[in-house]
């Protein structure tokens, strides 16, 4: 049986200097170049490539269902499946250059206002039921979170006061705790939201059936590729799963990668630079992702050399 073997490379500087301060541009539409890991795309949006990095979503779900994402298996049960107890998720990210979220749409604090945004975590269920949902997503100058237990949630609409969230790398954190139902949603370290949440396990119910993308953490995107829905335009790095709440007061996000502590249920540092594995720095809740191809048939998302400070 022939293999066939291909790295995607985009071509030096097609992307331009965004002047966010990361010096690789945006990236763009891939070109073959031969070679590399046997069956595997490994693409760049710019030379060198590799460690350290990133990665770029298109928001292409729509014409290629499943592709343009990263999928992380919480079921059976890993350490990433957090909501048990208390939680921090915290990840970079900046949107593609001259991307613009449509103002149609409008954040709503309801529990599930936060699919009708840009989706950039999910970890929904196809139908309520026992233990709980959350997931993250972009409006025009306004981030979402929401957070259920069974029927009952709460969505939080964070605005950011006279900043923005469309240009430039920026820090989301977002907190649970447990003991007093608080939810806390932080943009680049001032608290910008929150919320009494619902009490109870909002990890996911180890075995329970469902659709066929429910035990998934999905990046990116809509897991269910449901019609109308609409992922990242835009890059994600250095996402970090905890088990506490790590911020409970504005803070200074972290100007280096994270290093795991005891905390930590799941790290990613997005530096794999190529190939289908997104490595967990605990090694516990791998990722994988999930190619698709833009409108020029090129494979999404792209590998970046593009990160919150400097290599």
């Amino acid at each position: 049986m022939r293999r066939l073997a291909f790295v995607f490379a985009v071509l030096a500087g097609c992307g331009g200097d965004d002047g966010d301060g990361g010096g690789d541009g945006d990236g763009g539409t891939g070109t073959q170049d031969g070679g590399g890991t046997d069956g595997v795309p490994v693409v760049i949006d710019a030379p060198p490539g590799g460690s350290p990095g990133s990665l770029r979503f298109y928001n292409r779900a729509s014409q290629s269902p499943g592709g343009d994402r990263v999928e992380i298996r919480i079921d059976p049960q890993v350490p990433a499946d957090v909501g048990a107890g208390s939680f921090t998720i915290d990840f970079w990210y900046r949107l593609g250059v001259g991307v613009q979220l449509p103002a149609e749409t409008m954040c709503q604090t309801g529990r599930d206002g936060w699919k009708s945004g840009h989706i950039v975590l999910d970890r929904d269920r196809s139908a309520d039921g026992p233990h709980g949902e959350f997931g993250l997503s972009l409006f025009r100058n306004r981030i979402a979170f929401g957070i259920s237990q069974g029927t009952a949630g709460v969505g939080i609409c964070g605005a950011p006061g006279s900043g923005t969230i469309g240009t430039g790398w920026h820090h989301v954190a977002v907190t649970r705790d447990v003991g007093t139902r608080q939810v806390t949603l932080y943009l680049d370290g001032v608290n910008i939201g929150s919320a009494m949440g619902p009490a109870g396990d909002v990890s996911y119910q180890d075995g329970s059936t469902g659709a066929a993308k429910d035990p998934f953490l999905v990046i990116g995107a809509e897991k269910h590729d449901t019609a109308g829905a609409n992922g990242l335009d835009g890059f994600v790095d250095e996402l970090r799963i905890s088990t506490v709440v790590r911020y409970t007061a504005d803070f200074t996000p972290a100007t280096m990668p994270h290093v795991m502590d005891a905390d930590t249920a799941a790290l990613y540092h997005f530096d794999d630079g190529g190939g289908m594995a997104l490595s967990d720095t605990r090694g516990m809740s791998p990722g994988e992702v999930k190619f698709g191809t833009d409108e020029n048939g090129a494979p999404v998302p792209i590998w970046s050399v593009s990160e919150p400070w400097p290599n």
